[in-house]
């Protein structure tokens, strides 16, 4: 029971932190600003691993909960993941509209 528990827990941090990927990448990609819209990969990344370390250096102010940089690693890892899967996306749209 403790393992469900324990992979359930993991399985949450990655995927809450794909949605914020995908949800950073859609805003990114579609702002007025060009810079920003050209640099939304890096900027959803920037923000997906700062959002990560503060939540994580949040949680050891918490009594009831354990700060871990492992599960930084894993937050990190989901949302890198949804980006890289957009991205992906993006350039294959891209080619077969030209």
């Amino acid at each position: 029971m403790a393992t469900i528990h324990f992979l359930t827990r993991k399985v949450a941090h990655f995927s809450e932190y794909a949605v914020l990927g995908i949800l950073a990448a859609r805003a990114f990609a579609t702002s007025a600003n060009d810079v920003v819209q050209r640099h939304w990969f890096q900027i959803a990344l920037l923000l997906i691993a700062a959002y990560a370390l503060l939540d994580e250096f949040h949680q050891s102010f918490e009594p009831t909960r354990t700060a871990s940089i492992y599960d930084c690693a894993i937050d990190v890892a989901g949302g890198l993941t949804a980006l890289l899967l957009i991205r992906r996306w993006r350039r294959r749209r891209l080619v077969v509209s030209i």
